[in-house]
């Protein structure tokens, strides 16, 4: 007979914690039912996910959730409503270790260790205070995980893009990806990770920087630089070309190639933009609304005197006037 231990206080706070990260992140409804048979199923998994969820409202971290915000008790109330988010909105954001201590410029004074996992969904932009006074701003569909003690200040960007402005402290804040390390006292970097490449950026102070693989080389980027990375070392490209601030929510196109432009728009909303034809010459300057893909659709069809059709899965087809291109099947 199969015998199981009971789970301690510790490992029912995670569980609670875990959960309160699913419902402030996914928009499926099946998340919630889910919540319920497990909070259910025990007394124990009820009153481990209402202290949490009180310990994060006092932290002022639940306001944009509907379900942690109301009691835990309440298992007959109203199924929130999902529904989309524009860019800017809230992300997921679960505190493993609450902050001991107010603190002061300069230094890491409360005991323990200040534990962040951050989540954006497509189209949201979020900015968050860390507690050593730096802030990070995550991209689209980007996970973080952030660790801020008194002796150490790292940061884990398991996928997509975050700024980060480090603040100064005793210890050097460090930024580790698949495919690079990254490490600076103060600054403000962009870092990204969207495949098995990765692009550092410093914007103010400096950085060090070397592949995930121990004996690659290491680069001292100073303000202005950036390097792309893979797993066997960094390559420097000095005088970096300015880009947009995309923390702003905008999308910038200075002569962008139109695959280039429809690529990054499509990174901001699930309703994407496909191309039908070549579209190689065709360049595009302007400004646009992340995630508002219809928007850029509709100006791209004007702008180049496209044709621009609604699939049945909602995707905008753009295709040279005169060619029609066959409606792209849910699912195909």
């Amino acid at each position: 007979m199969a015998f199981r231990l009971p789970k301690t206080k510790e490992m029912l706070r995670r569980e609670a914690a875990s959960w309160l990260a699913r419902l402030q992140s996914g928009r499926d409804p099946e998340i919630e039912i889910r919540f319920m048979r497990w909070r259910d199923a025990d007394p124990r998994h009820a009153a481990a996910f209402d202290r949490v969820r009180r310990s994060y409202d006092q932290a002022g971290l639940l306001k944009n959730s509907p379900r942690a915000a109301s009691d835990s008790r309440a298992a007959a109330a109203p199924r929130p409503q999902w529904r989309r988010r524009p860019a800017l909105a809230a992300a997921a954001i679960i505190v493993l270790v609450p902050v001991g201590a107010f603190l002061t410029r300069g230094s890491l004074p409360f005991a323990g260790s200040h534990v962040l996992m951050l989540m954006t969904n497509v189209g949201e932009i979020k900015r968050v205070k860390l507690a050593d006074g730096s802030t990070v701003t995550l991209d689209t569909s980007t996970k973080l995980d952030v660790e801020i003690g008194r002796s150490r200040r790292n940061a884990r960007l398991r996928y997509g893009r975050a700024r980060f402005r480090i603040a100064a402290a005793n210890g050097p804040f460090v930024i580790e990806t698949a495919s690079s390390t990254v490490t600076a006292q103060q600054g403000v970097i962009d870092v990204e990770q969207l495949g098995p490449q990765g692009l550092v950026r410093v914007f103010a102070g400096a950085a060090d920087v070397r592949g995930s693989n121990r004996q690659s080389s290491r680069l001292a980027l100073a303000a202005g630089e950036r390097v792309t990375v893979d797993p066997d070392g960094p390559e420097l490209e000095r005088a970096a070309p300015a880009v947009p601030d995309w923390t702003r929510g905008m999308l910038q196109f200075d002569g962008t190639p139109l695959a280039d432009a429809v690529a990054l728009a499509n990174r901001y909303s699930e309703w994407k933009i496909i191309l039908s034809g070549d579209f190689g010459p065709l360049r595009v300057t302007g400004g646009f609304r992340a995630g508002d893909t219809t928007g850029l659709a509709k100006a791209l069809a004007a702008a180049f005197d496209l044709s621009l059709q609604k699939a049945s899965d909602g995707s905008l087809i753009l295709s040279r006037s005169g060619s029609r291109a066959p409606e792209k099947k849910r699912g195909g």
